[in-house]
């Protein structure tokens, strides 16, 4: 019987409890109609609730205004609350430079989002089924992807649940015809304008007429093992990202507000299976820009072929990602193009006040030195005032600039300075410097230069603070 296998899936998922919302989709065909018949159902043997909501493309003109007048009937007849959202889809598509496709999914996302808050739904049911997932797996496949992408339809993801995947085309069919449901027939489903359309016509019909009539059965079976192991390996990527192999930080030292953020593949990531690099390398792109798709093998083995490139070595990846060889590890960020400090701009230092750089704040005292011990601190430094107070301003690196490294005067270029503590090149030109001319008083972060230390012969003495963002002594 078709309603105990749709709820034996619901329970081996745990899809649905009975504190649920359930807001299940309703475009007014066969499979949604099913999924809103069988959610309806199985209401009192697991006690959730039921919305529906039914998204309007006006694509098809009076067809369909005809489906979305269904959706709207049949959940009256059954005391269904009933929610309609209506986009242009082809204005919008225009507008955006996208595929009406791509538009389509954007907008009934945007629907579901703002219905479910709207009105308190734990759970938004779609009703994909078996056949889907076949025509999925095989797209996937024929275009190149991961594992991820033959497991791309899942039983459950979040709060999205799909109660069909259970079934096939066929059983849904054969479901509303005995029990006497009628549905809407959306025109564009029997054509070929849709690549999906042409794998179900002319692919998955083959398979199933040809080579073995179970093939969407087979093809579910297989993603489901898929997603077994799958669900094993990112409990294995999860142990490593737990550890000191990858790293999440801010964009920079800072940890400015509003930076994105850059992760850190360190040397033992490189000594990780090959199959999990991968998997963290996808999770990892896709926690910087949002986005996972369009992500290749080539890319992954672009970004593991950095283990053994030179310092300062970047590619770029899709969405605005790029990777770079830095001395200990490989730096994972979003290239956004922009510098808080410009390089061309000097600030001078204020006086007993502060001052706004960039998202920098500069604070200032100053104050009559009487013997006491200097604390050690980052971001806050002591200097003899008097030997700083004509030229000292604060700017970015430019060349000849160079630190005094011991009190008998030695010079180390600042460039030198900045390879032996292992700064990354796409780092350098970020730095804050306190500066007298050519030479570096301050690299902010780092270490100040021996001129202008406060000594026992300082009188007068200038505290000076940096902060931005996050940073913190």
């Amino acid at each position: 019987m078709i309603e105990l296998r749709v709820l034996n899936y619901i329970n081996k998922y745990h899809m649905l409890l009975p504190q649920d919302i359930c807001l299940v989709a309703l475009s007014g065909g066969a499979d949604s109609v099913c999924l809103l018949s069988l959610l309806y159902n199985l209401q009192t043997k697991i006690g959730y609730k039921l919305q529906a909501i039914h998204v309007n493309h006006n694509l098809r003109g009076e067809e369909a205004k005809r489906d979305a007048g269904y959706a709207r009937e049949l959940c009256a007849s059954r005391n269904i609350p009933y929610y309609e959202y209506s986009y242009q889809v082809k204005e919008l598509s225009e507008e955006y430079h996208m595929g009406t496709e791509e538009m389509g999914r954007k907008v009934r996302q945007e629907a579901y989002a703002d219905c479910m808050k709207k009105h308190g739904a734990t759970k938004l049911a779609l009703a994909h089924h078996q056949n889907d997932l076949a025509e999925t797996f095989l797209f996937h496949l024929a275009r190149g992807t991961s594992l991820g992408g033959l497991a791309a339809i899942r039983a459950v993801r979040g709060d999205v649940i799909r109660p069909l995947l259970c079934m096939n085309r066929k059983e849904i069919e054969q479901y509303l015809k005995e029990s006497k449901i009628l549905y809407c027939e959306d025109s564009t489903n029997a054509g070929d304008a849709y690549t999906r359309n042409q794998i179900r016509h002319h692919v998955v019909s083959y398979l199933t007429e040809e080579v073995n009539k179970d093939t969407v059965t087979h093809i579910s079976e297989v993603s489901e093992d898929i997603l077994e192991v799958l669900n094993y390996m990112e409990a294995q990527a999860k142990r490593v990202e737990d550890t000191e192999t990858v790293t999440f930080r801010k964009k920079d030292a800072w940890g400015r507000p509003g930076e994105p953020e850059r992760i850190l593949l360190n040397m033992e990531f490189f000594q990780e299976t090959h199959i999990l690099q991968g998997m963290i390398l996808i999770s990892a792109i896709e926690r910087l820009c949002g986005k996972r798709n369009n992500i290749t093998r080539e890319h992954v083995e672009l970004v593991l072929r950095l283990k053994n490139a030179s310092v300062g070595k970047q590619v770029s990846l899709p969405h605005g990602v790029i990777a770079v060889r830095n001395y200990e590890n490989v730096e994972l960020s979003m290239h956004t193009g922009r510098n808080d400090i410009r390089l061309s701009e000097i600030i001078e230092i204020p006086v007993n006040g502060s001052i706004q750089w960039g998202d920098f704040t500069i604070k200032t005292r100053i104050s009559t030195y009487k013997g006491e011990r200097i604390p050690e601190k980052t971001y806050t430094k002591w200097f003899d005032y008097d030997r700083i107070k004509q030229n000292a301003v604060f700017r970015t690196r430019r060349s000849g600039d160079y630190l005094i490294i011991n009190a008998s005067g030695g010079h180390k270029k600042l460039k030198d300075y900045l390879i032996d503590c292992k700064v990354p090149r796409n780092e350098r030109d970020r730095l804050l410097l306190l500066t007298s001319g050519d030479e570096v008083l301050w690299v902010v972060g780092y270490r100040i230069g021996e001129s202008a230390k406060v000594s026992e012969n300082t009188k007068q003495m200038i505290e000076i603070h940096v902060t931005g963002g996050n940073t913190n002594e």
